[in-house]
């Protein structure tokens, strides 16, 4: 009978102590933080294959897609990069343009891409006017401000029109191509 009664009391001192120790634990553990490893600057952090991305405006229509074939993205960079990029660009669902290139990367932070090897820049013909692509070994677009730019020297097709240039800016708002050099132009109605 004596020995039951010192276990009985014995019970919750131990119990109290695997308390204790594994409140500690559980203290260390919560507190061990996974995403201060090191990583190698100079290989990408991840790396994404047939990337489709979209982005919706507050009413639930599309504002962008990004399509591309594979993506990688360095530690600490805002920077992704991309493969074949596919960018489009909406205006209440309704498609405004579309970027295709080679590479090009994207910062997300600003919504700004840079496309560095063989880009074309299409808006779709409307009621309006006819198809105009343009065409350029590079090309600087910002996606918040519909805004798109080279320094590279491009060709300008609208509808069966053509022209020659050293760089351009295009606001897509305001429709406005503006050529920055002197240009050769073949007009045709």
């Amino acid at each position: 009978m004596m020995r039951l009664l010192r276990s009985h009391r014995l019970f919750p001192v131990l119990l109290i102590g695997l308390t204790a120790m594994l409140t500690l634990w559980l203290d260390q553990v919560s507190r061990w933080d996974t995403r201060h490893r090191e990583l190698d600057p100079d290989k990408p952090e991840y790396v994404a294959e047939d990337l489709i991305a979209t982005r919706y405006d507050e009413h639930g229509k599309m504002l962008d897609k990004l399509i591309a074939s594979r993506m990688w993205q360095y530690p600490g960079k805002p920077e992704a990069f991309f493969e074949k990029p596919d960018l489009y660009q909406y205006d209440a669902g309704v498609l405004q343009y579309h970027v295709i290139g080679e590479t090009g990367r994207y910062n997300n932070k600003n919504q700004q891409a840079f496309f560095d090897k063989k880009v074309t820049l299409i808006k779709p013909a409307d009621s309006q006017q006819p198809e105009t692509r343009l065409l350029s070994s590079a090309m600087f677009v910002d996606t918040a401000k519909r805004y798109a730019s080279s320094q590279a020297p491009s060709v300008i097709y609208h509808g069966n029109s053509v022209a020659h240039s050293i760089g351009f800016t295009y606001l897509e708002p305001q429709g406005l191509l503006n050529l920055l050099s002197t240009t050769k132009i073949v007009y045709v109605k």
